[in-house]
């Protein structure tokens, strides 16, 4: 069976590059003189832009160099313990992860957090955003234990700190379900994916496509089971969904359409199957479909 349709939390809901961050004091040589603030500041956030510049092209070990620039430029100009300086250091923390240089990236990670916590509170979102990246290391690392407690930490933080913008929440909530699924604690995960998909419908309601992914992950819970019998009508209505955003003919619908014939198969329904598998072979471009 194919992977559920997933929400990458980008760089950022949660694994995130962060730009924000008041520094705790400025230098002391610019303190009296607020023009140089900024312009130092301006200065810092160019880096900032450049890292994400050069990571979108793809070239990880500039993205990296600039990012040590950046934490150098913060800890000198604003004070090694100040907001800026853990912005730098989750950022590089995060170039890391992406390089699976992973002992680094945790404590990269783990200096950002020292600073946030003492700075703004064991409690703030800020604080619960590190904690999602460092969690997302130790999964990385197979530390299950340390990624289950940190992501449960973060998220009871997140709870705490209703926000408009609930990207963070969710991308929150969707790690842990990936988690527990990962480890075949289903009903753990199942509580996760229905929480997320309750959010979801009082967000955009159930017609929508990130509902739709999530209703998708759901079932592909189910089926992992093996509880086909759920499984089945929850990919139906996720296709209805994609079908009424995308038409009957789009190339995305091929992975709910191969759940559903996945489902078929377990049920001993290989007629019923064949004609979503057929249906598939439609949406592919011919090449790929002769070959298929």
């Amino acid at each position: 069976m194919k992977l559920p349709i997933r929400i990458v939390l980008l760089i950022s809901a949660l694994i995130i590059f962060s730009f924000t961050g008041c520094a705790q004091k400025p230098c002391i040589q610019c303190a009296s003189n607020p023009e140089k603030v900024k312009e130092l500041e301006t200065q810092w956030q160019g880096l900032n832009y450049k890292i994400i510049e050069l990571y979108q092209k793809g070239n990880l070990k500039e993205a990296t160099k600039v990012g040590k620039d950046s934490l150098k430029f913060a800890k000198k100009t604003f004070g090694e313990d100040s907001l800026k300086a853990a912005v730098a250091y989750n950022n590089l923390g995060e170039l890391f992860r992406l390089d699976k240089r992973f002992g680094d990236a945790e404590g990269h990670y783990k200096k950002a957090l020292s600073i946030r916590e003492k700075l703004l509170g064991k409690e703030h979102p800020e604080v619960a955003l590190t904690l999602n990246n460092l969690a997302s290391v130790y999964y990385a690392e197979s530390k299950i234990a340390e990624a289950e407690d940190t992501y449960k930490t973060a998220l009871k933080i997140m709870e705490k700190n209703p926000s408009k913008d609930n990207r963070s929440l969710v991308a929150l909530i969707g790690n842990l379900a990936e988690l527990y699924k990962s480890q075949s604690k289903y009903t753990a995960a199942e509580t996760e994916y229905k929480k997320l998909l309750s959010i979801r419908e009082k967000e955009t309601g159930k017609n929508d496509f990130n509902y739709a992914k999530t209703l998708n992950d759901l079932g592909a819970l189910y089926f992992l089971e093996g509880k086909y019998k759920e499984a089945g009508p929850i990919f139906q209505n996720t296709l209805t969904i994609l079908e009424g955003k995308l038409g009957k003919d789009h190339p995305d619908l091929s992975v709910v359409l191969q759940n559903i014939a996945e489902v078929y198969k377990k049920t001993g329904a290989n007629d019923k199957a064949k004609v979503f598998e057929e249906r598939i072979k439609s949406l592919l471009p011919t090449k790929q479909a002769q070959h298929s």
